[in-house]
């Protein structure tokens, strides 16, 4: 009985984490102490840890002040022009209604656009100006033009800066996530080793529940990874003598 291999370095900075999460929890279930890996488990978890801080900073890369300052700045230009238009629905000047109403139906379609996520909101508001650019009149009319130019320059001025952090900081720790994820896989392989190599000289019996257990993760994660390919779940046997 031997732990089954898997292409981890196929698998996506989410799932490689949450493989490595899957492993560590049944680790502990199992007590590294009684399968005879307390070392090799301990030498483990700081690659692991490092993992997490560098998944960690991906997640958030997008989330600094000046981003959100930005991103913030948009929206309340937003609903000012929202109130503005909804304010003119009102107007006692039957063509600035009628304008007004024009101008409505077309909010009314995107709706709350400041609640969507940071690039479906960029996306949002370019067609939403592109729309607008058509009843150019009735926004002059209205006296919208100022506003909706103030819309599109902060939602430019967003989509920059968000680029630009991206480059900078996401960039350079997806750099960090490679060497990170290399080192725990190393050491994941060095434990699989050693279980392997105990349940040689001691029998299968002592670790064939744990054993069994990761194994099953296993080919749930290389499924995953076959699927993702469109390729049948046996094809990738293929692939198991180069695998971690």
């Amino acid at each position: 009985m031997r732990i089954k291999k898997i292409n981890l370095p196929n698998l996506r900075n989410e799932e490689h984490f949450q493989f490595y999460t899957d492993f560590k929890g049944l680790v502990e279930t199992n007590d590294p102490i009684s399968l005879g890996i307390e070392v090799v488990f301990n030498a483990f978890l700081p690659f692991y840890n490092d993992e997490l801080k560098a998944l960690d900073i991906i997640r958030k890369s997008f989330l600094t002040d000046d981003i959100s300052a930005a991103d913030a700045l948009r929206d309340n230009t937003f609903r000012g022009l929202c109130d503005v238009v909804s304010s003119a629905n009102h107007h006692f000047m039957d063509e600035k209604r009628t304008a007004a109403a024009r101008i409505q139906l077309i909010f009314d379609h995107y709706g709350n656009i400041g609640r969507k996520p940071y690039d479906e909101e960029t996306a949002a508001i370019n067609s939403l100006l592109g729309d607008l650019a058509d009843l150019a009149d009735d926004l002059t009319l209205l006296g919208l033009t100022d506003w909706v130019n103030e819309l599109q320059a902060n939602n430019v001025a967003f989509d920059n800066l968000k680029k630009a952090r991206y480059s900078e900081e996401a960039g350079k720790t997806q750099l960090r996530m490679k060497q990170v994820r290399m080192e725990v896989d190393a050491a994941y392989k060095h434990i699989a080793e050693r279980v392997d190599a105990l349940a040689i000289v001691n029998g299968d019996e002592a670790y064939a529940s744990f054993i069994n257990e990761l194994n099953e993760r296993v080919e749930a994660y290389k499924l995953l990874l076959a699927q993702r390919k469109g390729r049948s779940a046996s094809s990738i046997l293929e692939d198991e003598d180069t695998a971690v």
